[in-house]
């Protein structure tokens, strides 16, 4: 059987330690102020060399380089996701993976305004930052204003509810 000790609050000594004195030689260190990072919401993707494209992976919507007729996204060659083959264009629009599989992946497009279309960004604030970023057009639904004030939450309707059983209850 073993035994548990508790350690006692006598244990402790209540003496605080003053802490140490500068010499004479010594001297303070100076207050550097850190800045914070500044942030930014879409970092450039698209590059003045080589030529680019827009891939539709089901639903995930990138930016590609074609080096050398092979597709690469952020700096790294896009491969099959079934058998790790690499991935070729067809018919100019279609993407098929080279390797054994050989299946459908999805569709390309040397327009790269079909990043928008294709809803590779959804927020519309993101979009219009993404639009200036790569020098891409906005399409028509970007540009009207928002003619109605969102539902930020729903929250909002138990709070109008509790209003009414409070005054019922008076």
């Amino acid at each position: 059987m073993t035994s548990n000790f508790q350690t006692k609050l006598s244990d402790f000594s209540e003496v605080e330690e003053e802490p140490p004195k500068l010499k004479s030689t010594d001297s303070p260190k100076p207050i550097t102020k850190r800045t914070k990072p500044k942030r930014i919401l879409w970092k450039k993707t698209i590059g003045k060399n080589g030529e680019w494209g827009v891939i539709n992976f089901d639903d995930t919507v990138l930016f590609v380089q074609l080096i050398d007729g092979r597709m690469h996204v952020h700096g790294m060659a896009a491969v099959c996701k079934w058998c790790g083959g690499i991935l070729e264009i067809r018919e100019e629009t279609k993407v098929f993976c080279a390797g054994r599989c050989g299946r459908y992946q999805g569709e390309f497009s040397r327009d790269l305004n079909d990043f928008l279309r294709w809803e590779g960004v959804k927020s519309y604030t993101l979009r219009k930052i993404v639009a200036e970023e790569e020098a891409l057009e906005l399409e028509a639904r970007d540009l009207e204003p928002i003619s109605y004030a969102p539902n930020w939450s729903i929250l909002y309707e138990y709070e109008d509810d509790q209003d009414t059983e409070d005054a019922t209850k008076e």
